[in-house]
């Protein structure tokens, strides 16, 4: 009657350790891929607090035909001009054509001016212009034709 008690102990502790390994190896990999995301969140609302902009226009002198939007990066993240988006008065504009003054790649670094030309002539009165970065960073500007 002992050795069969031990035998069945023997192999109720194997299997316990078959168990607790397999639960471990099953932790270890959810708590890995929570940390990879925490840290892949973490560096996107890093460039999110460390990204800024401000449309500098006097909103009472807004050139129109071309309409002409200039957007300071007073951020500390050099941004993409190409997906900068930009709406007028709700709506996306498909047709502006953007330059950074002073540069001539596609990237829009930290204290530079991105000039926004949109092919439109806007009827007079108030008009909205919001431009968002890539970061989803917005600023947005009242003005009148």
């Amino acid at each position: 009657m002992g050795a069969s008690t031990a035998s069945t102990q023997l192999i109720f502790f194997i299997s316990a350790l078959v168990v607790s390994s397999i639960v471990v190896a099953v932790a270890t990999r959810s708590v890995y891929d929570i940390a990879n995301g925490i840290d892949d969140r973490s560096g996107i609302v890093e460039d999110q607090l460390a990204t800024d902009i401000q449309i500098i226009n006097d909103p009472s002198v807004v050139p129109n035909d071309p309409v002409l939007i200039y957007v300071k990066n007073v951020g500390k993240v050099t941004l993409s001009q190409d997906l900068v988006s930009v709406m007028i008065d709700g709506e996306t504009v498909t047709n502006a054509t953007m330059t950074v003054t002073g540069s001539s790649t596609d990237y829009w670094e930290p204290t530079s001016v991105l000039t926004i030309s949109i092919d439109q002539s806007l009827a007079a009165g108030d008009h909205t212009v919001s431009v968002t970065t890539e970061n989803g960073v917005t600023d947005k500007m009242d003005f009148r034709i």
